[in-house]
């Protein structure tokens, strides 16, 4: 990231939430970012994932310039290159464990016996394969963010964003999701970008940073 600008209106006041960030993480790292309520966390990742966009400054993800692209570019870079894990865990309800597992494989068009099998052993890995026709609603918070998690590794994304993972959960829950989502990130080689407002969490962290001010600082 640099130069990272981003803004909004707030009882007719402009209030710069990032301004000026500039970090670079470094390829298979695990980075975690802290913060109080309303100090830009998920903003950022909203920015770092091509949801939002910019007011000034540009994210580079392996080359490519995702400020310069265009909302439909921007989706389908997402798609194909980033995983996201979200505090409410985002299931589809009508859909079962494994469908809701396979959606990003079928959005990408990966649909391979290799893909299928690629998808049954993440989800043997955070231990639900035999919940594999369930539906999200008689899952445990835990076991949908376990779903969560595997269904964020199975396109075999560049870029795994955890917006408060364990935000959700209790604490013996909680370290168990972040035990397997370190493990699991790691295993694959893939960059990790955390937000969270747990030290517990951020402490799986090969850095931390603090977001405040606008400013990313590192501990």
């Amino acid at each position: 990231m640099e130069n990272l600008t981003k803004g909004y209106m707030e009882g007719g006041q402009q209030r710069t939430v990032l301004n000026q960030v500039h970090v670079n993480f470094c390829e298979g790292e695990f980075a975690a970012i802290l913060g109080r309520s309303g100090s830009g966390k998920t903003t950022l990742l909203n920015l770092i994932s091509g949801i939002d966009r910019a007011d000034s400054g540009d994210i580079y993800l392996d080359g490519f310039n995702l400020t310069r692209m265009s909302d439909a570019e921007r989706t389908l870079f997402r798609r194909k290159n980033i995983g996201i894990i979200f505090q409410f865990f985002n299931l589809i309800p009508t859909l079962t464990v494994w469908q809701n597992l396979i959606l990003p494989l079928e959005l990408n068009g990966k649909q391979t016996t290799s893909d299928f099998e690629i998808a049954r052993s993440l989800l043997a890995e955070v231990g639900l394969l035999d919940r594999r026709d369930t539906y999200p609603d008689r899952l445990s918070g835990g076991e949908q963010q376990r779903v969560a998690l595997a269904r964020a590794l199975v396109h075999d994304p560049r870029l795994v964003l955890a917006d408060e993972p364990t935000g959700n959960l209790d604490d013996e829950t909680g370290k168990t999701v972040m035990q397997m989502l370190d493990r699991l990130t790691r295993k694959a080689g893939k960059n990790l970008v955390l937000v969270t407002h747990s030290p517990e969490a951020a402490a799986f962290a090969d850095r931390i940073y603090d977001l405040r001010d606008g400013q990313l600082v590192r501990r």
